[in-house]
């Protein structure tokens, strides 16, 4: 895949996936990309890893769109919704989101529809069984117990926690909307879909959910206001490797 210089149409969504672990002097070029109320943040982070993983997944945000813009990463000003969704200013048309998980990052860009991008590493997760009664609806929780098998069960977890994630995203609510208020397929062999959003099962169709497998042990979701639209993704890859692909 090659996005080119061109913003993704009304057809696409362009997906990116960047590892975050690089050396220092990687490191010191995406910093140099963050305005200093986010360098500031990255200060904030007790740990040097945290430090750098955040430096490099903000400061690739920044070169990407700058990429699309054709503009200064560093003039990039960022809007946030009450709710702490991202924007840009003076450019509401490109619509953006992004996600990290141990040492990857997701992004996702298109214009003129709202959407949200989750990641997860599948991993053990301790109570998995209480967590899915808590916060997934009935009908996904009786789902979720019917995959007899561990490790699918897992990843069984993590396609519905990312798709509710990715919409909870998309729509700016964070987690004031609660999780068990809408419906998500979550099982392997079921398409991914809204079953129903706030008990109406005809607003799902308004959107689309699409699964995302950005490399083996990891699940994701992609959430968007619109028909289907065809992804436009490029695999993950290491820093360097987007400098060297941007041009820096």
């Amino acid at each position: 895949m090659n996005a080119g210089n061109a913003f993704p149409d009304a057809s696409e969504v362009h997906l990116w996936a960047l590892w975050r672990r690089a050396s220092n002097e990687i490191c010191r070029i995406f910093r140099a990309q963050l305005r200093p109320d986010e360098s500031a943040r990255a200060d904030e982070f007790k740990f040097e890893h945290l430090r750098r993983s955040f430096e490099v997944s903000r400061g690739a945000l920044r070169l990407l769109l700058a990429h699309y813009l054709k503009c200064s990463p560093y003039d990039l000003v960022f809007t946030f919704s009450p709710e702490g969704k991202p924007g840009l200013a003076g450019e509401p048309r490109l619509q953006f989101n992004m996600a990290h998980t141990a040492d990857l990052a997701v992004y996702a860009f298109s214009m003129d529809c709202e959407l949200g991008v989750d990641v997860e590493q599948v991993r053990e997760v301790a109570d998995m069984e209480h967590v899915a009664a808590r916060f997934f609806s009935k009908p996904e929780a009786r789902e979720l117990m019917s995959v007899r098998n561990q490790s699918a069960r897992q990843e069984a977890f993590f396609r519905c926690w990312t798709r509710k994630e990715a919409y909870l995203k998309a729509i700016g609510s964070g987690l004031s909307l609660p999780l068990d208020s809408f419906q998500v397929t979550l099982l392997a062999d079921a398409p991914p879909r809204f079953v129903e959003i706030g008990k109406d099962p005809t607003l799902g169709a308004e959107w689309t959910l699409q699964h995302l497998t950005p490399v083996p042990g990891y699940v994701g979701a992609l959430a968007y206001h619109s028909p289907a639209r065809n992804i436009v993704f490029r695999p993950p890859q290491s820093p360097q490797m987007l400098l060297d692909y941007l041009g820096y």
